[in-house]
């Protein structure tokens, strides 16, 4: 079974390697400070961006552990109709479009806690979920704006809705207030820190014209791909267990948030918000690819796909 996928597999992580070395000769751009909620004001993270081999070196191992989180959580819930390998794949693939993804900032603690934030979702476990997605909000503040919704969809249809509602509004607001409590003692600066982060959560940029037109092919690329994906995965939604619909039903809602949100900080400082889309365009993927690896379409996409991201990453260098 797994002979279909080798080559395309070999491809991709081929693929995989020549973003990560090249992304590691492309220093991050210096568009303005990077502000980090929850580390604000405990570390000094002016001295932490100018070392770019500890960001680096962070950032690399942040990238892994996702990943590996990734792999564990497919292989234990919805192997049957996602390819782990391609899932990770195609996860390391499209954070990596961006060459400052291979350097530590607060996406990377934030997307670890939406991995798992999205597996607890999966599991039912509320109260859990909800919990990590606002502490990678904690991470980086414009993900706040996605919170309701998500806590709107967490409760609708449950057997229990005021229960569920309880448990996952608490699990939704723990982190915030322990962090404004901890501000409030340690600095005292709570209703600071609450003008602050308001600011940054509103502080849209999207400067789509200044992109080059390789982005703009690479985008128009992993739009098609998704809308394919998108389709594929409505044709086939009720063909599948329960676990896979809900998890097909749960990546088509974090990518359509998702891509709300890349197109609204797409120029917000330094941050590669590439990594907000990441996760569910490389789960939609892996389920088209999965069931379409052999057909002449699937494999002319993945090529172009392929041939994209190396003519934008050529771009850097010329």
């Amino acid at each position: 079974m797994q002979g279909k996928y080798s080559f395309w597999i070999k491809l991709l992580y081929c693929l995989l390697a020549v973003l990560a070395i090249t992304s590691c000769l492309v220093p991050p751009a210096d568009k303005g400070e990077v502000w980090i909620p929850l580390l604000s004001g405990f570390a000094d993270l002016t001295v932490f961006n100018g070392n770019l081999l500890l960001r680096g070196i962070l950032g690399g191992l942040f990238n892994i552990i996702t990943a590996m989180s990734l792999l564990v959580i497919n292989t234990k819930s919805v192997n049957n109709v996602f390819n782990p390998n391609l899932s990770v794949a195609f996860f390391l693939i499209l954070i990596l479009l961006d060459p400052g993804a291979a350097y530590l900032n607060g996406m990377h603690p934030a997307l670890l806690c939406f991995v798992w934030g999205q597996y607890f979702f999966i599991s039912n476990r509320k109260f859990t979920s909800m919990f990590l997605l606002a502490t990678a909000a904690l991470f980086y503040a414009p993900l706040a704006l996605a919170l309701p919704l998500v806590w709107v969809i967490s409760i609708t249809g449950a057997a229990d809705m005021l229960r569920v509602a309880v448990k996952s509004l608490g699990g939704l607001l723990l982190p915030f207030l322990y962090l404004l409590c901890f501000r409030y003692m340690a600095f005292g600066d709570a209703g600071t820190f609450i003008e602050e982060y308001s600011m940054h959560v509103l502080d849209f940029s999207s400067p789509l014209h200044i992109l080059n037109v390789p982005s703009y092919f690479l985008i128009l690329c992993i739009a098609v791909i998704t809308l394919h994906s998108v389709s594929y995965m409505f044709a086939r939604l009720y063909s599948n267990s329960i676990i896979t619909e809900h998890v097909l039903k749960m990546e088509f809602m974090c990518l359509i948030l998702g891509a709300g949100l890349y197109f609204l900080f797409l120029g917000n400082g330094d941050v590669p918000v590439n990594m907000i889309v990441a996760l569910p365009i490389a789960m939609l993927f892996s389920h088209y690819f999965t069931g379409n690896i052999t057909a002449a379409p699937a494999r002319i996409e993945l090529i172009l796909l392929c041939s994209a991201a190396v003519i934008s990453r050529l771009y850097y260098f010329i």
